[in-house]
């Protein structure tokens, strides 16, 4: 069984990610502003076409541009050690509130702890920030 994971839309809405993120999009890309032929393009070119949805170089790029559009994706990670994995644009106004959100239920819900470990990536920095979930909270 996977661990637990989400999509994280741009509007806030929030959605659990039964298998992984690249099965979500291409389950359903109109929500993800994609379409099946754009996500079979990617796949293609980067030379992955006969294995569609794979978690190969054409997953990285693809969340990447949803990323970048906005979306934010988190993964519970258990080996080696227990985090979430977060990955985000940039910490502006439009991506903290949605992340704070999501701190909010998970904390309502007991899955995340404020002693909880976040690694977040930044794509547009490249940057990975490590904090505990109780300093996220501490941006407000």
């Amino acid at each position: 069984m996977l661990t637990p994971a989400h999509w994280i839309a741009p509007d806030g809405e929030c959605l659990d990610v039964r298998t992984s993120h690249i099965a979500a999009v291409i389950a359903d890309p109109a929500r993800f502003d994609a379409t099946d032929e754009w996500l079979r393009a990617v796949y293609a070119e980067h030379g992955e076409a006969e294995r569609f949805g794979c978690e190969g170089r054409a997953r990285a790029a693809i969340i990447r541009h949803l990323v970048t559009a906005g979306w934010i994706r988190t993964r519970r990670c258990i080996r080696p050690s227990t985090y979430w994995s977060v990955t985000i644009y940039d910490l502006g106004p439009g991506t903290r509130q949605p992340l704070q959100n999501w701190v909010d239920t998970g904390l309502t819900a007991d899955w995340l702890k404020p002693a909880s470990e976040l690694r977040i990536y930044c794509v547009s920095e490249d940057k990975t920030s490590i904090m505990k979930v109780a300093e996220l909270k501490a941006w407000r």
